[in-house]
C-alpha cells in the first residue's frame, strides 16, 4: 500500500470512527510532493447550466453538476441573515474544524488536502455560488457517509452531531463569502 493511500485511509479511519474534528486533522503534515496547485494559478469559467442534477458523476468529475439532495434536504431554505456576528461565529467553526481539508481560503488546499481522495471542495468554484441551501446543509450535516460521496471514498465526517442546525446554517454563510453566493 502506497504512503498516500495508507495516509488517507488513516484519515478516513480517524474521521469516521472516532470522531476527529479538524484540529487533529490540521496537525497532519502536507508532504511538499503532494502539495497540491496555487490557487492563484487556477482559473474559473462562469458555472451554466443547472447546479444539481438527479443523476450526477460528481465527485468522480468535480466538474459536474452535483447531485439533488434528498427531499428531506432539498426545500431547505437558510433561515439566518449574514450578520456580522452570524458570520463570525461561521468563521470560527469553519476555520477550527472544516480548514485542515478545505483551507482557510475554501479552496480545498488545507494541510489535510494532499492526502484526500476526492479532493476537499474548492468553494470559490463557480458552481457553489449557485448550489442550493439544501444542498449544502445536506453536505455539511451528511458528509461523505451517503452514495455518490461514500462510493468514492469522501473522508468528510457528517456534522449532524457535532453541530446544532444554527451552527452548520453559520458554517454555510461563511462558506458563502467564498463563492459570492446569492
Amino acid at each position: 500500500m502506497s504512503s498516500r493511500s495508507l495516509a488517507g485511509a488513516l484519515l478516513v479511519l480517524c474521521a469516521s470512527l472516532t470522531g476527529c474534528t479538524g484540529r487533529q486533522i490540521q496537525a497532519m503534515r502536507v508532504h511538499p510532493e503532494q502539495a497540491p496547485t496555487s490557487p492563484a494559478a487556477v482559473s474559473f469559467q462562469p458555472w451554466t447550466g443547472a447546479a444539481v442534477v438527479p443523476n450526477s458523476n460528481y465527485p468522480k468529475d468535480p466538474n459536474a453538476a452535483r447531485p439533488q439532495p434528498p427531499a428531506q434536504f432539498a426545500s431547505l431554505k437558510q433561515p439566518l441573515t449574514p450578520t456580522a456576528d452570524n458570520l463570525a461565529k461561521g468563521k470560527d467553526l469553519f476555520v477550527a474544524n472544516c480548514a485542515p481539508c478545505h483551507g482557510t481560503d475554501g479552496r480545498g488546499t488545507g494541510p489535510a488536502a494532499g492526502s484526500l481522495n476526492p479532493h476537499p471542495a474548492d468553494f470559490a468554484q463557480p458552481i457553489h455560488a449557485k448550489l442550493p441551501d439544501g444542498y449544502w446543509f445536506w453536505r455539511l450535516s451528511v458528509g461523505g457517509t451517503v452514495s455518490p460521496f461514500k462510493d468514492v471514498g469522501s473522508a468528510m465526517p457528517p456534522w449532524e452531531g457535532t453541530f446544532t442546525p444554527q451552527q452548520r446554517w453559520q458554517i454555510i454563510l461563511y462558506e458563502h463569502t467564498f463563492s459570492q453566493h446569492k
